[in-house]
Parts: structure tokens; C-alpha cells; sequence
């Protein structure tokens, strides 16, 4: 009788949990991830599976007259024979590689000259961290101040010390329009790796400096056989994102160069929103965006693995 009184008057949702773990079943744990899965389904799953459709359709938005014809791997087929995709393709990798290579061994060195218990050394890492907070706008505008080939204030002294970038200056040069915008991209996104990086030192106990010293171990060694293992990790994690973020954001090369001079420093997250979003094909948009994130996360499998074939 007590049962039945405390069933009807039970609130809803403790009879629904009964009903679903009675037969110990993990239904109700599947019941209570209903709201992030379909957070997920809006936010990835829906949009991946237009973003596939569109690819596989002629979508043009200034030509409401053609309507949106089934074309099946056309705009794949338009990919491969695109000069610009493969200047897209070059720039792309070597703009990922060098850039995450470059700021992990400047984060890095960061990192370890802020990993020191020094009066104020909260001021040196605030100021350190500082580019990584600017807004890429703030950053990209400021740095094409700084190098232009009239006013720039490093155009000027780099000129003093006899190096001339010439009159057209770094970002107008085909040359070196790319490797300017990876300098910025450099300034503005080290702090990234040095944040992650600083974190994991001052997690490493210090004992173990004092046991490797003990042991007769140099600071090279010390280095190697027992801070870089416990950095391995935060390394993974940090370099997989931030390449990650180099391929897929175009915003600091959109703000610079907006892919120029000519297609010099064309990538292929710039090319794809050049075309969605100035030419208004969005079917040949999504073929790139969709051959992208083949890319990307194909990087992201074989690093994964080779890692763990390297813990292992």
C-alpha cells in the first residue's frame, strides 16, 4: 500500500528514472545525455551534413536561375583541375608546419625563462600573454602599420641596420607577403603554447631536479629524460589545436593580404570563404571546405596513432 502511495505521489521524472534503470539497464543515462546529443547533432551534425550536400550541388547565389541541379563530384572534379587550389594546397601546409614548429619552440623558450619564482614574475607573464587576448584585427592592422615601406616604424629600423625590405615592402612582395603574415601569426599566437607549456612545468614536482642533479644529470638531460616525458602530452594537445586552428582560420591572412599579392599567399580556408562569400558559389565553397576537413582530420588520426605508438 506504501508503494502505491509513494508511486502516485512521486514526482514524474523519479518514476520515469525508475521505469528506465528497473531492469539495470543504462537507458537513463542515455535519457539524460539527450540534450547535449542533440546540441551536437545541431551544431556539427547538420551543419557537416549540408555542408557535404552543398558540395554535391551547383549552389550560386547570384544566379537564382539555375537553381540547385544535382552535380555529384563535379565541383570535386573543379578542384583538381583549379591552378589556385594548388598554390592553396602549398601555402596551406607550409603555412600549418612552420607556423606550429615556430611557436612551439618560441612558447616554449617562453615558457621556461617565465617558469622561475622571481618577485613580480606575474608582471613578465602578463605582458607575455598580452598578444595572445588582442583581437586579430587589433593585431593585423597594427603589425601592417608597423612594416609599411613608407611609415613603419621596423621598416625603419631594420633599415638602420642596413637590411632593406624594399619600397613595396614585406606584404606586396610575392616573396615574402606569406612569411610576413606567419611573423604576425607568430607574435599573436605563442602566448598559446606558452600558456600550456608554463602550466606543465610548474606541474612537474621540483624533487625531481633535485634527484636528476644527484644523479650526475646535466640540464640537457634532465630535460630530456624527465621534463620533456611529462610535457608530451600537453605537446599533443597543444600542437593538434593549434594546427587545427592554422588550417581552418583564415583571419589573420584575410586581414593582411586577403590572399595576395596575386595568389602568393593563398590558403585553403581563405580560398573557400573567397568563394562562398565574394563569388557566391557556395557548391565549389563546400567541395574545399569538405576536402579540408578530409585533411585535417586525416592529419589529426595519423598523429594520434603515431603518438600512441610512441607511448606505447
Amino acid at each position: 500500500m506504501n508503494d502505491v502511495v509513494m508511486t502516485a505521489t512521486s514526482p514524474p521524472l523519479s518514476r520515469l528514472k525508475r521505469r528506465l534503470t528497473s531492469n539495470g539497464s543504462n537507458a537513463w543515462a542515455w535519457f539524460l545525455l539527450i540534450p547535449s546529443l542533440l546540441l551536437v547533432a545541431g551544431i556539427i551534425v547538420y551543419p557537416l551534413i549540408m555542408g557535404v550536400s552543398l558540395s554535391l550541388h551547383t549552389v550560386v547565389l547570384n544566379r537564382p536561375d539555375l537553381g540547385r541541379p544535382f552535380v555529384g563530384l563535379d565541383n570535386y572534379i573543379a578542384m583538381f583541375r583549379d591552378p589556385v587550389m594548388g598554390t592553396a594546397l602549398r601555402n596551406t601546409v607550409v603555412y600549418v608546419v612552420v607556423g606550429v614548429v615556430l611557436q612551439f619552440i618560441v612558447g616554449l623558450i617562453a615558457a621556461a625563462l617565465l617558469n622561475r619564482k622571481r618577485r613580480h614574475i606575474w608582471v613578465a607573464r602578463t605582458v607575455v600573454m598580452l598578444p595572445w587576448f588582442l583581437p586579430p584585427i587589433a593585431a593585423a592592422y597594427m603589425f601592417a602599420f608597423m612594416i609599411d615601406p613608407r611609415y613603419g616604424v621596423l621598416t625603419k629600423l631594420l633599415g638602420a641596420i642596413g637590411i632593406d625590405i624594399g619600397g613595396q615592402g614585406i606584404l606586396a612582395d610575392p616573396q615574402l607577403a606569406l612569411w610576413g603574415a606567419m611573423a604576425v601569426e607568430l607574435w599573436r599566437s605563442y602566448p598559446f603554447f606558452a600558456l600550456f607549456l608554463l602550466a606543465g612545468l610548474q606541474g612537474i614536482p621540483g624533487d625531481l631536479a633535485e634527484a636528476s642533479s644527484l644523479d650526475g644529470a646535466n640540464g640537457w638531460q634532465h630535460f630530456r629524460f624527465i621534463v620533456w616525458p611529462l610535457l608530451r602530452p600537453i605537446v599533443f594537445i597543444s600542437t593538434i589545436l593549434e594546427a587545427i586552428r592554422l588550417a581552418a582560420s583564415p583571419v589573420m591572412i584575410l586581414l593582411l593580404t586577403n590572399g595576395g599579392p596575386g595568389d602568393s599567399t593563398q590558403v585553403l580556408s581563405l580560398y573557400a570563404f573567397q568563394q562562398a562569400y565574394q563569388r557566391f558559389d557556395f557548391g565549389y565553397a563546400s567541395a574545399i571546405s569538405v576536402a579540408l576537413l578530409v585533411m585535417v582530420v586525416g592529419f589529426a588520426i595519423v598523429y594520434v596513432r603515431a603518438n600512441s605508438a610512441r607511448e606505447k
